[in-house]
């Protein structure tokens, strides 16, 4: 009822300037006026508050999901969470547990600790300060295999751990390997203290996509050379 008031006011106006008074033809234009006020507002507001919320959002939502469905990444690393696994502890052992793997292909899908010297065991350490985890030192690795294939183009890898430097005097990093080459994250970005933090590191240019034998060697770095890794993970940007 309000939309009225407008060409409601406009009739009266031209009524006291002496328009209006002559007959039908004046009404009709107030009319009209009133029918196109009411049909912009109705274009303006209405539709294009429909065309905004299930055109234009939709398609960004779903341009911004690729072929990796496996969410928002814990640690903050951009894109969506490809894979992560997560270490447990089994009577001081460390085992794996695999809770994220959203590539296209999940054919392989293997991870695990190993180390220099045979037997090895892989240790569940730092239970005592925090959740604990592997503790990947000088004289052991983890090595993830997986497939990219399904993936046309990656525009962003992040490799991730969460966890800390298991040293009470100095931070650690990680470094790792993948057959594309060889990468790093920067020395002592891993701090020693509790609690365990997630830190990312871009590893774009070690990770190809349509790959179908993926493997990526991980070790602790410097200063420390010592890390208790709780989770790991990769995060895509990728279509």
């Amino acid at each position: 009822m309000r939309r009225l008031a407008a060409p409601t006011l406009l009739a009266l106006a031209l009524a006291a300037c002496g328009a209006g008074t002559g007959g039908s033809d004046d009404d009709d234009t107030a009319t009209d006026a009133a029918a196109t006020d009411v049909a912009i507002i109705d274009a303006q507001v209405i539709d294009a508050q429909i065309i905004d919320a299930q055109v234009i959002d939709a398609q960004v939502i779903d341009a911004a999901v690729g072929p990796i469905t496996g969410g928002p990444c814990s640690s903050g690393a951009p894109g969506a969470t490809a894979y992560r696994i997560r270490w447990a502890n089994g009577g001081g052992t460390a085992y794996v547990v695999y809770e994220v793997h959203a590539m296209p292909d999940t054919s392989r899908f293997r991870a695990g600790a190993y180390g220099y010297t045979i037997p090895f065991t892989p240790q569940y350490v730092d239970t005592a300060l925090a959740q604990g985890g592997l503790l990947l030192d000088s004289s052991s690795f983890v090595d993830i295999q997986l497939s990219t294939v399904g993936i046309s183009s990656i525009g962003r890898a992040h490799l991730a751990i969460y966890g800390r430097s298991y040293n009470t005097t100095a931070s650690g990093s990680f470094h790792w390997q993948t057959f594309e080459g060889t990468g790093a994250a920067p020395n002592n970005v891993v701090a020693n203290s509790a609690p365990y933090e997630w830190y990312a590191a871009d590893m774009t240019t070690e990770l190809s996509p349509g790959n179908d034998g993926v493997l990526i060697r991980i070790k602790a770095g410097p200063s420390s050379g010592s890390l208790a890794v709780n989770r790991i993970e990769i995060c895509l940007q990728a279509t």
